[in-house]
């Protein structure tokens, strides 16, 4: 892990100062540039035996680390190295933005440039940000499974997770059970009912991913990141989303997941069509599959194909 120490103090969207440094891992030796964003709960380790995009790093695979080097940046706010909530008094409220923020003035301090900037969920939140942050920074933006913004089913969801996590409840126990509410959001009723046929096994399988959350993350970046995700929308001050993406001098890919219940495809579609307008839009293209927003942690063939055609056209 290296870590990129700012100079200076950033200013967050609400005019709170705040110093931080961003965690970050490269992987890599190729020469496609590939900058990657991880989604809510996902660290800066994409790779390997606990990665959560490991089977797109193999080799002959898009990101193949002959071919690539990707760089793999912990989001501010997060707890595997950026700076966090964690023993830190009163946090501040940070948004997306911020976080874009954060890691754009860590890409100027080491005079990085990407032929793709891709990210999912959070990270795809994150990358839009970025990309009208820095938009000669990039030759391609990629975002799966987020739209422009956030809406009221988002918050709805969030705010059930948010009443647990702000509950008594031990940290082990609040996390644990504020993860079986999202999993529901993250898969999707197709996938579920295929893979469960009894009340035992869905209980095993929400307890196992309660547990293995609470076992790597805290509760306070939890909090915080959902607050994060609430308040995405890269239009807020920018004249909305068609003439924020305006500001892109790149050309943006988006893949929507074809049974998403937490980013809905409505929200996928308004967001491409805002860059269509804008002239922005690269591609849409869609994930089939029964696995809802999760399908990009699973659909490694339909991902692979799609990521491989967007580095393709970056290179």
């Amino acid at each position: 892990m290296s870590t990129a120490l700012e100079s200076d103090t950033l200013v967050l969207e609400n005019g709170q100062p705040l110093t931080c440094h961003i965690a970050h891992r490269r992987i890599g030796i190729g020469s496609v540039k590939v900058l990657l964003l991880h989604a809510l709960t996902g660290s800066p380790q994409p790779e390997g035996e606990k990665g959560w995009w490991d089977p797109l790093f193999h080799p002959g695979a898009p990101l193949d680390p002959a071919a690539c080097t990707v760089w793999a940046p912990n989001l501010l706010g997060s707890c595997y190295g950026s700076t966090g909530p964690d023993g830190v008094h009163d946090f501040p409220r940070i948004t997306p933005r911020d976080q874009a923020a954060a890691l754009a003035r860590w890409i100027e301090s080491e005079h990085l440039s990407f032929d793709a900037l891709v990210g999912g969920s959070l990270g795809g939140m994150v990358a839009l940000e970025l990309a009208l942050l820095a938009p000669e920074r990039f030759r391609t933006v990629a975002a799966i499974g987020c739209g422009g913004r956030s809406d009221g089913w988002i918050w709805g969801t969030h705010e059930i997770q948010r009443t647990i996590l702000n509950s008594d409840l031990p940290d082990g126990q609040a996390i644990a059970l504020a993860r079986h509410a999202a999993m529901l959001t993250f898969r999707g009723p197709e996938g579920i009912n295929a893979r469960f046929g009894t009340k035992d096994e869905i209980q095993d399988w929400l307890h196992h991913h309660g547990q293995a959350l609470s076992a790597r993350f805290t509760r306070a970046s939890y909090l915080t990141l959902l607050s994060a995700m609430d308040d995405h929308d890269i239009g807020r001050g920018r004249g909305g989303l068609a003439q924020a993406l305006k500001i892109l001098r790149s050309p943006l890919h988006i893949l929507g997941l074809s049974s998403d219940q937490l980013f809905t495809p409505p929200l996928i579609l308004e967001l491409a069509r805002a860059a269509e307008e804008a002239g922005a839009l690269g591609s849409l293209k869609w994930i089939n599959s029964p696995h809802g927003h999760d399908a990009f942690l699973v659909e490694w063939d339909q991902v692979g194909l799609w990521l491989q055609g967007v580095l393709k056209g970056a290179a």
